[in-house]
């Protein structure tokens, strides 16, 4: 199995504003328009996580 690592400091201090929980993903909406995605990746089998955010 393996371990997924989320950097407390690159999140520390931003507030939720939404989140969708599905089968196969976890995203989370950030107030400043970072998203941060938990999602399994069918083909390698193993969960993934990425962030991003939306400039407007």
């Amino acid at each position: 199995m393996e371990t997924i690592k989320v950097l407390p400091d690159e999140l520390k201090g931003k507030t939720v504003e939404d989140m969708a929980i599905t089968k196969s993903a976890v995203v989370i909406k950030f107030t400043d328009g970072t998203f941060f995605d938990i999602y399994l990746d069918k083909t390698a089998q193993s969960l993934k996580t990425s962030a991003n955010k939306l400039d407007e």
